[in-house]
């Protein structure tokens, strides 16, 4: 393979991995801090991350539009309560543009592997083009939802048709006079049924467990509403300090309290049994599990589509596919022009997408033998100076991820400004086994471990994706950065280039 290494005047600052909201914030907070030396990597050909890759007809965001952005940089134009996706991407456009980034950005290139040098405490990253580039820092800015998870049936190659996930959606596909099925029937799917319902001639909508679905309650914001966001700041502000903290009241207690998750159950059923037509499709609607267990999904318009006399809700699990279509176990067979997997994404295949060694040689899959885990869902023992801004224990259902990437990002900006010019920044292994245990002490008191199987939990029963407490204690551990469990060194040999102006 032949590699082009970047002479050593050229070497990085820092090195982002991946231009959506985690790689931007971290982008802008760097520029802010005067460390310009920066390059920000995306495998994609835009920006934007899962809102340059998802857009299937009705994808939109299940977080209020204006706690779902920047705190730095509110929009006081969105156009809904719940914006959908083309204005998401908009945005993130509108940051990279807004604060500088263009420059820094080199799109369309995949990271294939990363390796500490201990004595020059840097980076080498090379490319699946075969480029190399070193840098003193990593931070890696990748998220969980842009690898599709697509399940391995019998057949499916020899289908004939449209096959595609939501998150490889082809624009060119036309849904109008077509027989479609749509596997899945969680959070993509309920966005794209009400899409392509009333153009295709069918839609069934293969369904392996029922979900908890709730309104909505979206609405378009008036243009008085917008012009007074845009006059008077202070209403953004605290119009978004309202929606973050009516999901820390009323709905992360629903992971921590069993009595309130009850009364909030009863009445999500009772929602679906009187939104959805048919005593057969009524009855295989309404979850058995605990709220929570698995996403809460919201929707003013699934049920619209449910009930549409094209629309067919199949529970009969699926045993193989044909040229034609999909055969259930029971041997029901169904004949489609297209076939769209709504079927999630691999959270945990994400993580281990780079072949990432450390220290000593240490590869990321060893050290994570074991099961993921990360202080702060940030730092790994052994891989010093490398920053993952969304890492194992970052996941949230109850809050904006946006938020969760702004706290982490500023925690990461104090360990670079306290490197300063030459050091690095490693954390110990007792912190991050402590740190570990405490999380996973949690769990066995939240509704994610009363037993459902869910895309949270392992097989094993273990959760790597969640954190279990609420915004407001991530956000008071993310203040400050501890000594005694970070550690800055000097290395034997200086790396080079000089932060600028990090001090």
């Amino acid at each position: 393979m032949n590699e082009t290494v970047m002479a050593d005047d050229e070497l990085l600052d820092v090195l982002i991995i991946g231009a959506g909201f985690a790689g931007v914030c971290a982008a802008i907070k760097l520029k802010q801090a005067g460390i310009n030396n920066i390059r920000i990597y995306e495998k994609a050909d835009g920006v934007g991350g899962t809102w340059w890759n998802n857009t299937y007809p009705g994808a939109a965001c299940d977080i209020p539009s204006h706690f779902y952005c920047f705190s730095f940089e509110p929009n006081p134009n969105w156009t809904r309560l719940f914006s959908p996706q083309p204005e998401i991407q908009s945005y993130i456009e509108h940051c990279v543009d807004k604060y500088g980034l263009r420059p820094h950005l080199h799109l369309g290139r995949k990271v294939h592997s990363m390796a500490f040098d201990e004595g020059s405490a840097t980076w080498h990253t090379v490319f699946e083009d075969g480029e190399s580039v070193r840098s003193r820092f990593v931070i890696n800015g990748s998220g969980g939802l842009h690898q599709p998870k697509t399940p391995e049936f019998d057949g499916a190659d020899r289908f004939a048709g449209t096959a595609m996930h939501t998150a490889n959606w082809d624009s060119a596909f036309d849904p109008v006079g077509k027989d479609i099925a749509i596997i899945g029937s969680a959070a993509s799917a309920i966005q794209v049924l009400p899409a392509i319902a009333p153009l295709a001639r069918s839609v069934s909508l293969y369904q392996r467990t029922p979900n908890y679905i709730v309104p909505r309650k979206d609405f378009a914001y008036p243009d008085r509403w917008k012009r007074l966001f845009a006059r008077f700041p202070i209403l953004t502000w605290l119009h978004r300090q309202l929606i973050f903290y009516r999901l820390e009241l009323l709905l992360y207690p629903i992971v921590m309290r069993e009595s309130f998750r009850a009364k909030r159950a009863e009445e999500a059923k009772r929602y679906i049994k009187v939104m959805t037509r048919g005593r057969k499709t009524r009855a295989a609607m309404v979850p058995t599990y605990e709220m929570g267990c698995k996403r809460i999904l919201i929707s003013d318009d699934f049920f619209d589509a449910l009930n549409r006399d094209n629309v067919e809700l199949v529970t009969e699990p699926i045993d193989h596919m044909t040229e034609s279509g999909i055969v259930g176990v029971e041997g029901n067979a169904r004949s489609f022009d297209a076939i769209v997997y709504a079927t999630g994404f691999d959270l945990e295949g994400h993580l281990y997408s780079i072949d990432i060694s450390g220290a000593g040689g240490l590869s990321l899959r060893q050290a994570w033998k074991d099961g993921a885990e990360a202080y702060r869902g940030v730092m790994v023992p052994g891989f010093p100076n490398y920053f993952m801004v969304t890492g194992p224990n970052t996941g949230v259902g109850t809050t904006s991820v946006v938020f969760m990437i702004e706290q982490t990002v500023g925690w990461i900006m104090k360990c670079i400004k306290k490197a300063g010019k030459n050091k690095t920044v490693s954390v110990t292994m007792d912190a991050t086994a402590a740190y570990n245990r405490q999380l996973q002490s949690t769990f066995p008191d939240t509704v994610w471990a009363s037993g459902c199987q869910s895309w949270y939990r392992k097989s094993d029963g273990s959760i790597e994706t969640l954190y279990p407490h609420n915004a407001r204690a991530f956000r008071r551990q993310m203040r400050r950065v501890d000594r005694r469990h970070i550690h800055f060194t000097a290395p034997a040999k200086q790396a080079s280039k000089t932060l600028e102006a990090a001090q």
